[in-house]
C-alpha cells in the first residue's frame, strides 16, 4: 500500500485529491474491502491552524452478518466535512462544533484520514437478516434439538 503524504504548512490551496485506494491500513477487522476506496476530497486552508476536508468516500466491505454469519455487502458513501489540525493542539483544544482530526501537518497522511473517517461511519452492527427471520429459519429446521421432546411424550 503506498502512502500519500501532503505538506500542509505549504502549497496552495484548495488541493483537490481523486484517488483510488485497494485497501488501506487498520481496515481489516471491518471486513474485506471489495472493488476499491474511492476518495473525491478538496482540503481548504481556513486559519492558519485549522483546514477544513470535505468530500466523498465511497467503500463496500464484505463482512459477516452477526446474527447468521453469512457474507454481506455493506456499502458506505461518507459525506465528509471535518476539520484538521496539527498533533499539537490536540490536548489544548476546546470540543467545538465540529468534528477535528489531528495529525502532523508536514507529513499529513491522507491515508490515516480517509481510515479514520471510514472506520468511525462503519455500522456498529452488521446483519442482513432480522432476529425474527432468523428463528423463525430456526423452528423449521428438521434437525432441531429438542432434549425434552422423550418427556413430553411420556407424559401424554
Amino acid at each position: 500500500m503506498k502512502h500519500t503524504f501532503l505538506n500542509l504548512n505549504e502549497g496552495s490551496f484548495p488541493i483537490k485529491l481523486d484517488k483510488k485506494f485497494k485497501d488501506l491500513n487498520g481496515l481489516e477487522e471491518l471486513g474485506q474491502v471489495k472493488d476499491h476506496i474511492i476518495v473525491k476530497l478538496i482540503i481548504e486552508k481556513f486559519s492558519k491552524v485549522l483546514f477544513l476536508a470535505k468530500g466523498n468516500i465511497s467503500v463496500t466491505f464484505e463482512a459477516d452478518c452477526q446474527t447468521c454469519f453469512k457474507k454481506t455487502l455493506i456499502k458506505l458513501s461518507l459525506e465528509t466535512d471535518v476539520g484538521i489540525k496539527d498533533i499539537k493542539y490536540e490536548n489544548v483544544d476546546q470540543k467545538g462544533p465540529s468534528e477535528i482530526h489531528y495529525q502532523d501537518l508536514e507529513n499529513f497522511n491522507i491515508n490515516d484520514l480517509v481510515s479514520e473517517e471510514i472506520y468511525l461511519n462503519f455500522p456498529s452492527i452488521v446483519t442482513c437478516c432480522t432476529l425474527e427471520s432468523n428463528e423463525k429459519l430456526e423452528g423449521k429446521s428438521p434437525n432441531k434439538i429438542r432434549p425434552f421432546q422423550k418427556i413430553r411424550d411420556l407424559i401424554k
